[in-house]
């Protein structure tokens, strides 16, 4: 199932899908989405700031955690609650981050959005961080996902777009929907544990 993540409750009655299957909105009130499957964004300015809100947190909710803290980031792969790490412009991970996430089995989202509103060095830079990061997660074999992140209608493309643009600077678009449908499974499926490791009814 090819799935896209997106920071908004898309009208459902308004547009197709992009492709895709369907969409996870992330949102800080997850209760409120009803159309879509849930996940909990929290966004955390400290260590302090993540604990408190991951207390909110309820089962059935993918957790996805976005901070340009790369002290937050790290602290967020070591809680069990959370299943992803959000992409944004700013967000910083280093090398002791991704490999705990490979250890944890957290999830590093790689989104589109962020070069849409950017231009000229700042652009330059996100793709030499984007590019970067793909290779490390490579080669630690960390469990990431290709999103469009939109955070509004004029931000969501196409799907073969999205991955046709990932694939182009390095990304394994193929593992990539691996590891988006195990998630997917994760949320959807309550026989569904770990690959491999299924409640039989």
């Amino acid at each position: 199932m090819d799935v896209d993540f997106v920071r908004f409750v898309p009208p459902r009655e308004k547009i197709d899908l992009f492709g895709f299957d369907n969409f996870i909105v992330f949102t800080e009130n997850p209760d409120e989405v009803d159309d879509f499957p849930r996940g909990y964004l929290i966004q955390a300015e400290s260590v302090a700031d993540l604990s408190s809100k991951l207390r909110r947190a309820k089962k059935g909710w993918l957790v996805g955690v976005k901070s340009s803290d790369p002290k937050v980031n790290r602290q967020a792969v070591m809680r069990k609650q959370v299943d992803i790490l959000l992409d944004s412009m700013d967000r910083k991970l280093d090398y002791t981050t991704v490999k705990l996430a490979a250890e944890k089995d957290v999830t590093i989202e790689i989104c589109l959005s962020k070069f849409l509103n950017v231009r000229g060095l700042k652009r330059i830079r996100i793709f030499e961080e984007t590019i970067d990061t793909i290779q490390i997660v490579k080669k630690f074999d960390v469990p990431f996902v290709l999103t469009s992140g939109a955070s509004n209608m004029f931000e969501m493309r196409p799907k073969r777009q999205i991955y046709d643009f990932f694939s182009f600077i390095g990304a394994d678009v193929e593992k990539a929907k691996a590891f988006m449908h195990r998630l997917v499974r994760r949320l959807t499926d309550p026989n569904y544990i770990m690959d491999g490791l299924e409640i039989e009814g």
